[in-house]
């Protein structure tokens, strides 16, 4: 690939990895439409190195907390003040919305390989994508903190995440979607779809570190992707999360629509 072609994937990877329209959808159909070739594996690799580094710099305050509540929730003696108990609840409802995404990966590996095959899917399901964003603000009567959601309501947040395997169904989107569903409100549905992707992101990463072969890509190229997507994801977050204070989904709903539209024209008829 050439330096063009790696910028402009790994800004990207940085910005849909985070906003609700699908990241897996524009690594597919960004280079599908302009003729580039796909980004190899492991450019693939570095710019989700880039934007998992991104979460975990900006929510680095919220992992701390949620590690020493794990340690606490099993030390029975210890006295908890109010925020550790919200951080004792919310590290067991993270492992808990965890576990779909698991056993999705483990049991649907070829179906989900299967749809990333061609660029059609990605386009259909981010209309599906922008159907469920449109939704969720319509609908949801968001008025909850984090801390009152429970654990069924974050196992079924899991499940949603384990849906956003397929390509075009929004990770971030679909589990802000379906916090915003079980009442609460849009930032900290946000700021729980956030955290509960770390552990996700961050087995894939693992992942493919481990059981997936390397293509050429030069050192420098691998960091430069890895640079740009980290410092475009931490921005993204950032404007994200005041976006959410303010305005509406329906603002991505209407683009997933128009992109999704867009690409399935150029692909069945361009």
């Amino acid at each position: 690939m050439t330096i063009l072609q790696v910028l402009v994937m790994s800004v990207i990877q940085g910005l849909t990895e985070f906003l609700p329209v699908s990241s897996s959808a524009h690594l597919v159909l960004v280079p599908t439409l302009l003729g580039w070739p796909l980004a190899p594996v492991t450019l693939d690799v570095a710019m989700h190195f880039g934007t998992l580094l991104a979460l975990l710099v900006f929510f680095r305050r919220d992992i701390i907390l949620l590690v020493k509540a794990l340690f606490y929730s099993l030390n029975r003696r210890h006295s908890f003040s109010e925020e550790e108990r919200i951080y004792v609840r919310m590290v067991w409802w993270i492992i808990l919305g965890t576990i779909p995404v698991v056993v999705a990966a483990l049991l649907f590996k070829k179906e989900i390989e299967a749809a990333f095959a061609s660029a059609i899917p990605s386009a259909i399901f981010l209309l599906v994508t922008g159907v469920y964003l449109a939704l969720a603000d319509i609908f949801a009567t968001p008025r909850k903190v984090i801390g009152q959601l429970n654990s069924g309501s974050a196992l079924v947040i899991g499940i949603s995440q384990a849906i956003a395997l397929l390509p075009g169904i929004s990770r971030s989107g679909t589990t802000l979607s379906t916090g915003m569903f079980f009442g609460l409100k849009r930032e900290d549905a946000a700021r729980f779809a956030f955290l509960l992707a770390i552990p996700a992101l961050l087995g894939a990463f693992l992942l493919e570190i481990f059981t997936v072969p390397l293509g050429d890509l030069s050192g420098w190229l691998m960091l430069l992707g890895i640079v740009v997507s980290f410092g475009v994801g931490i921005l993204c977050i950032r404007f994200f999360l005041r976006f959410l204070k303010r305005s509406r989904l329906l603002w991505f709903s209407a683009y997933c629509w128009a992109f999704g539209l867009f690409a399935l024209f150029k692909l069945l008829w361009g």
